[in-house]
């Protein structure tokens, strides 16, 4: 990012002049560049609907053909398409009939308030409020998981549990395939899908609805805590086996060295500051160093079952392999890593690049909303995730909206590939579970589009607000007009900072939003210190929001 960009002119809405956020959040641009052609837009905030009447359509219940097509079959409200000449067209009506047109409107009594807010006070970050924000469903799952297994190492070398003293080898893998399994994409698109299905109905209050967001959407820390549990009990196991070298099988101790070798270096390239500043390492290390990991506990399995310590002979009766629980728990784990690789895919793809900012994949076939998508130039050694733009299901394409910000999505910007390998059963994200509420506020910066636009474009209930420098500028017409053409004008503010508003204050657009609009909850999707200052603003505010997280 590049130091302060100049001084924008200032609008003459007071209140959205400045931003409680530094501008290097808002603005995506490395350095300025020239105004675009199209202003900011202060879409018409349903100015046909009164935003507090409640009817069918707007219920989270809302009928659905399935869970994967979520576009309701009953118009709505927002069923219109919007007209990109909207604005010019209505130049033609004389001054008096505009005014009178603006004073039926609820949205004109809306943005007339805003004029005349010449103050505006933030609301107080407490640092109660701080840490509460701090201590995320994802890091009270970890504790809970870690703390689990830990108090019961305690009392394994206590001696008061002598059956895990006995079966550490499946404390070890259970662990692993807890860590594995919530990884899965299919294991959390099941558990996804169940908590949309079983919370939707509206016999469950919005908080209940928000808690369980909060609990599924920040299940890596079940991830998080397993595979350091596993590594602990790793820990004690070797402890308990190298005291007793001698009547062990030399196999059964390489393997678990091996094994114990993998697990630390794994678990070493998870931490934050050694994955954020070299992921492609990450990923190498926890793709193959986790499979030799694998590798080696299945045989240690299989030696240490089939090596008889009392008799110092090898005893190959199958009983001795197939009643150890920890066989079974590396085959689900096994059957987890097959099935996660069965449905990859070489599909052609169309890469757009409007600016040397970010580029705008086109990918065959349709998506639902809230489905990512993960693509690849080998299909091997790493793999990228991106929200996934798509008008249904039925559509015949969807689009991946790519930051350029490493090596990978500068080579898609440069050499514009033809083809990319991905995963054809796609992982969940955030905004799948805009299911789960009557009405939503979907707010993103820049390259963030691409996670939450799906949601906006087949749920006639949400509203987008997409803040950036230079949009049509940086990622085209043809996504420019998608949005355009498919989110109708009154659920829609496409908010340029170059343009005649200047920046935003983000945490105040969101409010005046999120009550105007009668929201249930918002989504947002920005840099990591933007999202801490909306979620910790949105906490002190009351009001649900959810941000990106990357500690997952």
């Amino acid at each position: 990012m590049a130091g302060s960009p100049k001084e924008e002119p200032r609008s003459s809405l007071n209140s959205f002049a400045f931003s409680s956020l530094p501008p290097h959040e808002l603005d995506c641009a490395d350095h300025p560049v020239d105004s675009p052609e199209r202003p900011s837009e202060l879409s018409q905030l349903r100015a046909d609907v009164d935003p507090n009447h409640s009817s069918s359509e707007l219920d989270s219940d809302t009928d659905y053909d399935s869970d994967s097509d979520p576009i309701p079959r009953s118009g709505g409200f927002g069923s219109k398409k919007a007209d990109l000449e909207s604005h010019s067209t209505g130049s033609h009506n004389s001054p008096s009939e505009d005014k009178k047109v603006h004073e039926r409107t609820p949205f004109s009594s809306w943005k007339h308030e805003l004029e005349q807010k010449s103050t505006y006070v933030a609301p107080k970050i407490t640092l109660m409020t701080t840490l509460l924000t701090w201590f995320t469903p994802y890091r009270q799952l970890f504790v809970l998981t870690f703390g689990v297994n830990f108090a019961g190492v305690v009392t394994v070398l206590s001696g008061y549990w002598p059956w895990a003293l006995r079966h550490l080898t499946a404390m070890v893998v259970g662990n692993a395939l807890l860590a594995i399994g919530i990884r899965s994409e299919w294991v959390l698109r099941f558990l996804y899908w169940s908590a949309v299905k079983t919370f939707r109905p509206r016999m469950f209050p919005l908080w209940i609805r928000v808690k369980v967001v909060g609990v599924v959407y920040h299940i890596g820390g079940v991830h998080s805590g397993c595979g350091l549990s596993a590594l602990l009990w790793l820990s004690v196991a070797s402890s308990v086996y190298f005291k007793n070298t001698s009547v062990h099988n030399v196999i059964t101790l390489i393997s678990l060295g091996i094994c114990q070798a993998c697990l630390y270096l794994t678990c070493l390239s998870a931490f934050p500051f050694i994955r954020g500043r070299h992921h492609n390492l990450f990923e190498i290390i926890h793709r193959f160093v986790g499979w030799i990991g694998i590798v080696s506990t299945i045989l240690f399995v299989i030696v240490d079952s089939l090596w008889d310590v009392a008799e110092q002979r090898w005893n190959s009766m199958a009983s001795r392999l197939i009643t150890k629980p920890e066989l079974w728990f590396l085959t689900a784990i096994v059957f987890l890593i097959v099935f996660s690789w069965i449905t990859i895919a070489k599909v052609p793809v169309t890469v757009f690049t409007s600016s040397d900012k970010a580029s705008v994949i086109r990918v065959p076939g349709g998506l639902t909303s809230g489905l990512h998508t993960r693509i690849s130039m080998g299909g091997l050694r790493e793999w990228h995730i991106f929200g996934s733009i798509s008008e249904g299901k039925h559509a015949d394409c969807h689009y991946i909206v790519a930051a350029v910000q490493g090596e990978f999505t500068k080579m898609l910007n440069v050499d514009k590939p033809v083809a990319l390998y991905t995963k054809r059963w796609k992982p969940c994200g955030l905004p799948y579970f805009s299911r789960l509420f009557k009405r939503g506020l979907a707010i993103c910066t820049g390259s963030g589009i691409g996670a939450v636009a799906s949601t906006c474009l087949q749920h006639d209930s949400w509203f987008l607000i997409w803040i950036g420098p230079n949009l049509e500028t940086t990622y085209g017409k043809e996504l420019m007009e998608l949005i355009y053409n498919r989110i109708p004008e009154n659920r829609r503010l496409i908010w340029d900072t170059r343009g005649p508003l200047g920046r935003p204050d983000v945490v105040r657009l969101l409010k005046d939003t999120h009550q105007y609009w009668n929201a249930e909850v918002t989504l947002f999707v920005g840099s990591p210190e933007m999202n801490n200052n909306v979620l910790q603003s949105s906490r002190a505010l009351n009001i649900p929001a959810f941000g990106s997280i990357w500690d997952a």
